[in-house]
């Protein structure tokens, strides 16, 4: 959670999408066949553009503009490869820049907004290898903005008038228009298309034209097989559940099976790069970085603005650039945590209370540990039923603090202990250690020694979120594996 960010929610809401009629007619520049789509090309670079500064504010960009700049030159080099740059591609497609960025986020994953955005999380970078695997994962989100893949399942969503769950999704500011508009709006289309997934069908297809554009941009795309194998480990060590990068995709393990059979039939790439892209990611942060909030022992700490307030047992906490998500393990309440954007704790309640669509049942001021707070309790009618809300605004040095709970009406009673315990802990960060904490970097090391991969772990510290066979795993290894004298190794930076 990032101080200078504003306001953002999330929000477990069922999209309905308007029916349109039979779209728009396009090419899919991947396979150079007419397809049909919900948005001309123009519409797709306006969601895009839209859609990426709510991405941006969600989970923020990495600081470090040398690693930005690489990814950059590289995403650009195998964007020049594909039909982008083909004349017969039309010219408000070929004259449309591509952008692509590095996202402040442990969690591995790469997506592409419709309109030429592409992104790519440090927790990605980390599990690569070599510049050969980067080139592969950035050519295979450039065909999806080739192939025209959001705008092709968007059509498909609208004409079957498709309802979609979107768990913990970007939604609205608060302090502008009616609670609909506010806490419990959904967001931009650009966001939503992030939660309609890409059929099978059209993943192979960006596979497919992956392993081209980096072949073609002289990478050996068959390096991707193994980065895909470690893609399969981390599923199996997450109990099955894929990451977000493979939600929708093909199984790991049969793309690591594809992928060096696609990479054969061209066969004209050699370039790995393994050196260079080691340098590069050299010293990115490893797993959670505890500077921007991390949780311990059912208390969630803040150090760089110092505080601290404790997360109810079990609830899964999910901490963004610009909101700290609290949820109920069966997804039957909520608990955000974000900045005010009022100068006070009691405009930001009356501002709060004052939106449209709300039914307040009561409102005033209190203390917490201290600190001037004001509560706002109430109703609002949503599209998935009656909510029955409880938010606290909490003044701390300098800033106003705002925890909101919420849940559905009938089930507001079972959960209102928690929405008041959360936000009454709410204190000054006091605790040397917790204060002190540092994240954990990426040290690119080679082997003195010929030994189990274990071994090289001995006396390192343990990056937050991550384990022992996590590392292993990252650098695309067995734990017990062993390692020959001279092999580069990403390690945790002691």
């Amino acid at each position: 959670m990032n101080h200078h960010l504003r306001p953002l929610f999330f929000v477990l809401l069922l999209i309905t999408l308007p029916l349109i009629g039979c779209g728009t007619a396009s090419t899919n520049l991947i396979t150079g066949e007419t397809v049909r789509g919900a948005y001309t090309w123009q519409e797709e670079v306006q969601i895009g553009t839209e859609a990426d500064q709510q991405i941006i504010a969600q989970y923020g960009l990495y600081d470090n503009a040398g690693l930005a700049a690489y990814v950059e030159r590289l995403g650009q080099e195998v964007l020049q490869t594909s039909a982008y740059t083909d004349p017969t591609t039309p010219a408000e497609i070929r004259n449309t820049p591509f952008y692509f960025r590095v996202l402040d986020s442990d969690v591995v994953n790469a997506f592409a907004l419709p309109g030429g955005y592409t992104y790519i999380t440090r927790g990605l970078l980390a599990h690569l290898e070599n510049e050969a695997q980067l080139a592969v994962v950035l050519g295979h989100e450039i065909g999806h903005v080739l192939g025209r893949h959001s705008s092709q399942r968007a059509l498909k969503a609208q004409q079957g008038q498709l309802g979609l769950i979107g768990a913990a999704v970007l939604g609205g500011v608060v302090g502008g228009g009616g609670v609909a508009e506010g806490i419990l709006n959904y967001g931009g289309t650009g966001v939503q298309l992030l939660f309609l997934a890409n059929g099978r069908d059209a993943e192979r297809e960006s596979d497919r034209a992956g392993v081209a554009y980096a072949e073609f941009a002289g990478y050996d795309g068959a390096e991707a097989a193994s980065f895909f194998r470690s893609l399969g480990r981390l599923s199996a060590q997450a109990g099955g559940s894929l990451p977000s990068f493979l939600s929708t995709h093909p199984d790991p393990g049969e793309r690591e099976q594809t992928i060096p059979q696609l990479a054969a039939q061209y066969d004209t790439g050699t370039r790995v790069n393994s050196a260079e892209y080691l340098q590069q990611i050299d010293g990115i942060v490893l797993g959670t970085n505890p500077r921007q909030g991390f949780t311990e022992n059912s208390v969630f700490y803040h150090p760089d603005l110092r505080f601290e307030f404790d997360v109810p047992n079990g609830w899964q906490v999910a901490n963004g650039a610009a909101a700290v998500q609290i949820g109920e393990p069966n997804g039957q309440a909520i608990i955000q945590f974000t900045f005010a954007q009022e100068s006070s704790a009691q405009a930001a309640g009356r501002a709060f209370a004052g939106q449209e669509g709300l039914q307040v049942s009561d409102q005033g001021g209190t203390r917490i540990n201290g600190n001037t707070a004001y509560t706002v309790s109430g109703t609002a009618n949503t599209q998935q039923g009656e909510l029955a809300l409880l938010a606290t605004f909490v003044e701390y040095d300098g800033e106003v603090f705002q925890f909101l709970g919420y849940t559905g009406a009938s089930s507001f009673s079972t959960y209102r202990d928690e929405f008041q315990s959360t936000a009454g802990s709410f204190t000054r960060l006091t605790d040397s250690d917790k204060l002190n904490r540092q994240p954990v970097r990426l040290d690119v090391v080679q082997a003195n020694r010929t030994a189990s991969f274990q071994s090289f772990l001995s006396g390192r510290p343990m990056p937050y979120g991550m384990d022992a066979n996590g590392l292993a795993i990252m650098n695309e290894v067995q734990l017990n594996e062993q390692i020959p004298s001279g092999t580069a190794l990403k390690l945790p930076q002691n």
